[in-house]
């Protein structure tokens, strides 16, 4: 008696195809060697397709060509699809900077005609007022001086040059984090 469960089932489905047998999409191992088996098939053609998928399954498969060998080139087309993915999201970061720098720069530009001279004369004489004469004042401790808070960073600013150019203030380079024209850092009183 020949026992079929030495074969997978692609090669019983082989002997099935070659004996004209068909099964069922749901039939497994098991109900596949007893269609075979109460099929009917003579013995002597059953031990013959036998042994011929037998040695077929057993025979060693040839080996593929190693990863080794084909992964460079993959390796290398996904590498260049990773950079040319990054580069263009560096060109995307690069246009969003270039966009906020232009709109910070609108921010930055002080119009004119919308500092009130009286508004500006108050700011003047706060400043004056809490820094006595010969103190100096980083600009971030005036942004935070009470009494100016309601006032915008901007009429601050333009009061502060008045206050230079009437050499009621020197100024220096300072540590603070605001700076006025970008290099003014501290006040000093006169």
């Amino acid at each position: 008696m020949i026992n079929l469960n030495k074969l997978n089932v692609p090669y019983l489905n082989k002997i099935a195809q070659e004996c004209n047998i068909t099964f069922k999409k749901s039939d497994r191992k098991p109900e596949k060697v007893k269609t075979l088996t109460n099929s009917g098939i003579p013995e002597d053609k059953l031990k013959k397709l036998f042994e011929k998928y037998l040695n077929e399954q057993t025979k060693p498969k040839p080996k593929t060509k190693s990863t080794s060998t084909i992964a460079p080139k993959s390796q290398s087309n996904s590498t260049s699809k990773r950079l040319n993915l990054i580069e263009d999201q560096i060109k995307y970061l690069i246009t969003k900077l270039d966009n906020i720098e232009v709109k910070l720069a609108n921010v930055s530009i002080i119009d004119p005609s919308s500092i009130n001279s009286h508004e500006i004369l108050i700011i003047k004489n706060i400043i004056k007022s809490k820094i006595p004469i010969g103190k100096s004042i980083d600009i971030d401790e005036l942004l935070n001086t009470d009494g100016l808070s309601k006032y915008t960073k901007d009429m601050i600013f333009t009061a502060v040059m008045e206050l230079v150019d009437e050499e009621v203030f020197d100024v220096s380079e300072g540590k603070s984090k605001n700076k006025i024209q970008g290099h003014i850092g501290r006040l000093i009183r006169r």
